[in-house]
Parts: C-alpha cells; structure tokens; sequence
C-alpha cells in the first residue's frame, strides 16, 4: 500500500490531538489541513491571543470552540504541562510537538504522573512512501536511540510491529540492517541481528519473519540477493527495515527524502499515544503526513 491507500479510513475521525507550543505558521499549516479534511478536533496549547490572530491568518477562526479548542500557557513548562494533562485525562490520544524543545516535552512525557511509559523504550519509527518501490516501508531507528543494546533493539522491534500491525500488515517482513551479510565479529551489529533473528516468535509480540544481518540492497531487493546468492523470504517484499545504530538508520532516513524522492511520515513510539515530533526542516507534506501516521496508529 502507498500513503494514499494508507492513510483512509473511519478511524481517523476518532483522533483527537494534543499540540504543545502549536502558535507556528509551520505547525498550524498541516494541522488545519487535517481538521479540514478528515474533521478531527485539535486541543492547541500556547498563548492565547497569539493562536487567535495566527488562526485568524490562517482563515480558520472560524473553527475554534468546535474543532479547535484553545488552551492557554505562558511558558513551555506550562505547555507541557497542560498538553500532556491532556492526554492523560483521555481528551487528546495523540501529542504532537510544536515550536518547543524536545527535550522539555519528552521530560515531561517519561513523568510517571501520566501513565504513558511502562516497560516500552521509546523509538522513533519512520514510514517511507518511495516512487521506485511497491509498497510503503519502515525504518527504525533513525531518531531517537544511539547505539542501542540487544534488548532495547528488541523493544525497537516490537514498537514496529505494533505500528505494522495497527496499519493492517499481516506477518511483517522485518530486515536486520547491516554493513554485510555474513555474522563477523569485526561488527558487532551483525551479532546483535544473528541472535535476534533467531530468537523464538513468542519473544515479540506479533507474528512476523525477521531475517538478518541483510545489507540494504538485499533487503529491497529480490534481484541483489539472487546474485549474491542469498536465500531470503524477506528480500525484496521488506516491511520493516531496523538501523543497527541511530548514524545508519538517520543517514539512510535523509537519503530515502532528499536523493529518492521518498515520502515520509514519523512518529515515537512506545508511549501510551503516538507521538509527532517533526523537526524544523520537516516540510509542510512530511508533517501532514506524521500526522495521518499517528492517527492511523492511536488507540
């Protein structure tokens, strides 16, 4: 499936979004798109008369105490505060970031006041619809966690998983990313890919086939693993692509948008709610999709 077969569906009017620090043309731009199209209701969070002017430039004053409710905060600390009493409370099930530090909000999403984190590692977890490719594939991790461990590459997995699932993927196709094929104790990222590509299927919380260590080209493409002569189910058909670090999962992220014309949406997972967290250079497209992303993907 490609984004425009993905992100369709009686689901997405269900969605309510939490947004702290939303007074940004960047950040408000998408999200009257979506309210437009798909009639969700947006909680803004921020100061209150700059969203009513911004709104009114936007043409889309018009919407507030119906689909746009605005929430008054001062500072960022505030913003946070007040966003994420949001979701705690059940009114908003997804949170999106605005013009706020990442780390203040992210601080205030591990609170355990909120009850959004459990036992769950938070990963960022990135959907790439690509012009030159026959469905829409995940990447992971390419934002979030550096050099992750064995077990937190597992929970890497699972966040994936979760998400395919959600979106509908019957048995994933999941591609241990490395530098080479063949397990070599020169790399380390081929080990941590041997041992989770044969740990037991109950061991991850949905059904899938998970093969590695698969160079990039054998994992999205059937034809490269035939001549390198590598039997591979996953090979060519991949849903799931995992970084062994957060340099090759980023640095393969950026080439997939700005050299392969990929379309993107991202999200971390492994909270309670998605959560949106686009960065400045995100496009107006990119943040719209993140969105759909989340929706399709809340609870």
């Amino acid at each position: 499936m490609n984004f425009d077969e993905i992100f369709i569906g009686d689901k997405n009017k269900m969605t309510a979004l939490s947004v702290c620090r939303a007074a940004d043309p960047e950040v408000l731009n998408p999200l009257i798109r979506i309210i437009e199209e798909k009639g969700i209701v947006c909680h803004l969070v921020d100061d209150r008369e700059k969203l009513k002017s911004m709104l009114q430039a936007f043409g889309a004053d018009h919407m507030v105490g119906q689909k746009i409710i605005i929430h008054h905060a001062a500072d960022n600390g505030e913003a946070a505060a007040v966003s994420l009493g949001l979701i705690a409370s059940g009114e908003a099930n997804v949170l999106m970031k605005g013009l706020i530090p990442t780390s203040i909000l992210l601080k205030e999403v591990l609170k355990k006041e909120y009850g959004l984190i459990h036992n769950r590692l938070l990963s960022h977890l990135a959907l790439f619809d690509m012009p030159n490719y026959h469905k829409a594939v995940f990447l992971s991790d390419a934002g979030m966690n550096i050099a992750p461990t064995l077990e937190q590459k597992k929970q890497i997995v699972d966040n994936a998983l979760a998400c395919a699932h959600e979106l509908g993927v019957g048995r994933p196709k999941v591609a241990l990313l490395s530098a080479v094929d063949k397990v070599t104790d020169k790399m380390p990222s081929t080990i941590d890919a041997e041992m989770l590509s044969q740990f037991d299927a109950k061991n991850y919380k949905f059904d899938s086939t998970i093969e590695g260590p698969l160079q990039f080209d054998v994992a999205i493409s059937e034809e490269a693993a035939r001549h390198k002569g590598i039997s591979s189910q996953v090979a060519g058909d991949v849903d799931i692509l995992i970084a062994p670090n957060i340099e090759a999962g980023n640095i393969l992220y950026k080439s997939l948008v700005y050299s392969a014309g990929a379309r993107v949406a991202s999200v971390i997972t492994g909270a309670k709610v998605p959560i949106v967290l686009t960065s400045r250079a995100d496009s107006a497209e990119d943040r719209y999709n993140s969105i759909n992303l989340a929706m399709m993907i809340s609870k």
